[in-house]
């Protein structure tokens, strides 16, 4: 994510770098040290999953280095949309068809409540400076279809889990949004926002403190087993571990294809306007709410921590592709959500990168951690589920019942379609589209 700075309207040349690094600071890779000969777990990966993982495991008194090929944070984990919260996609009815009831509402639970419960226990208990705020979320609905059925659903999960939320008609989203292009919406007010840098950077000091070795730029070229430990190999050294957690998403690399064929990374663009004023953000969000939508290309925007900005998000495309053609979608997307908006018009927003990797084709998170060759592989996982389930994976790694989840009880099965390279994306894209072309029309 990059933001657009200009004068009275007047377009300038994108900064270079994510607006969340201008607050939070960029992610550097730490002083670069010699690898121990040995330790008792290695994590591939230093975002969000790695680190939490890390500091559990260091606060046991576990020897931990975590590996990353970049610096530490400096992917997905610093650069999203900031929220706090949780969901799903899939129905109560298609989880309760494929896990069961029982898995189901656990599944449910986790990604509702437990997992953002643990993240804000870990920003109070840790003392995370990352400007979290409990602001509520609206989902807003894209057809008028859907209004009905969402209240249905959302009965229902309230029956099998205590979520506080609750069904907002049309004739009272401005209260929440100031757009009228949805058909009324749910609001969670026990979700919030943060700032992802500061919050990654906060992760990485925890982790730290525990006694984590922590190196950046150091990719893992390769990683075999011999006999009760794990060779890791780097450029600049190589280490034996006893176990090890790939924690690497939707960045893991070739070496670990066995994982990279159960794992679809979909990018996902952000854009942040130039700064509009306290006064302007509060009219168009009166109570300051984060913002998802119900379609395909599930757009996503949010006040900036600060008040002042508009931070837009959206799959722009769902592969790589030239910088203007994700640009010229979220400009697109942000003037019809807030066509009043003079800043808006002009060309004062702009991409310069995919703002995020998701691993999860579905949203929410529904994978087994069983292990091939030894090394736990993390389950696909979104947003607020990130920290838990490293969290999670590092109690299972330790023997703890407490590392039990409903993630445990699902598949994360290889598609044999999938050979590492996400070919097909284009495709989805196009099919998104068409979806939500026809949807727009069928209002």
């Amino acid at each position: 994510m990059t933001t657009w700075s200009g004068e009275n309207g007047r377009s300038a040349k994108p900064k270079s770098e994510p607006f969340w690094w201008d607050d939070g600071g960029k992610p550097l890779p730490p002083v670069e040290t010699a690898l121990p000969s040995d330790v008792d777990v290695l994590i591939i990966g230093a975002g969000l999953t790695g680190l939490s993982a890390a500091g559990t495991l260091a606060k046991a008194g576990k020897s931990v280095l975590v590996l990353d090929a970049a610096a530490p944070g400096a992917g997905a984990s610093s650069r999203n949309g900031g929220m706090l919260g949780g969901g799903h996609r899939l129905s109560i009815d298609d989880l309760e068809a494929r896990f069961g009831r029982a898995t189901a509402v656990a599944l449910l639970r986790e990604a509702h409540l437990d997992s953002a419960a643990f993240v804000k226990g870990l920003i109070a208990s840790e003392g995370i400076d990352c400007d979290f705020a409990e602001t509520g979320r609206f989902r807003g609905l894209w057809r008028a279809s859907e209004y009905e059925i969402a209240g249905s659903e959302l009965k229902r999960l309230q029956a099998l889990v205590p979520i506080e939320a609750e069904m907002v008609p049309r004739s009272r989203q401005r209260d929440e949004v100031a757009t009228d292009l949805y058909a009324g919406g749910i609001v969670y007010p026990q979700h919030g926002g943060l700032n992802p840098a500061k919050f990654v950077k906060g992760l990485l000091a925890v982790a730290s403190r525990a006694g984590a070795r922590i190196q950046g730029n150091r990719p893992v070229t390769s990683l075999a087993r011999d006999r009760a430990a794990h060779v890791a190999k780097t450029p600049r050294g190589h280490v034996r571990a006893g176990a090890v957690l790939a924690a690497t998403n939707g960045y893991t690399p070739a070496i670990l294809n066995h994982l990279r064929r159960r794992i679809i990374p979909v990018p996902s663009f952000i854009v942040a306007a130039e700064p509009l004023g306290t006064n302007k953000i509060r009219s168009l969000f009166p109570k300051s709410r984060i913002v998802v939508e119900s379609r395909e290309r599930h757009c996503y925007y949010r006040p900036s921590p600060d008040g002042k900005r508009i931070i837009f998000g959206g799959r722009a495309a769902m592969f790589n592709t030239p910088k203007l053609s994700p640009n010229a979608r979220c400009a697109d997307f942000s003037r019809k959500f807030f066509r009043n908006l003079a800043a808006c018009r002009s060309a004062t927003v702009g991409v310069a990168a995919p703002a995020s990797l998701s691993a999860s084709y579905q949203t929410l998170a529904l994978a087994r951690d069983l292990a091939r060759d030894g090394v736990l592989r993390q389950p696909q996982h979104h947003g607020a589920m990130a920290p838990y389930l490293g969290d999670k994976a590092a109690l299972r790694m330790l023997g703890r019942p407490e590392g039990e989840t409903a993630c445990a009880q699902t598949g994360f099965p290889i598609r044999w379609w999938h050979q590492g390279s996400p070919w097909f994306l284009p495709i989805v894209d196009v099919s998104f589209r068409i979806r939500d072309f026809w949807n727009t029309m069928h209002r």
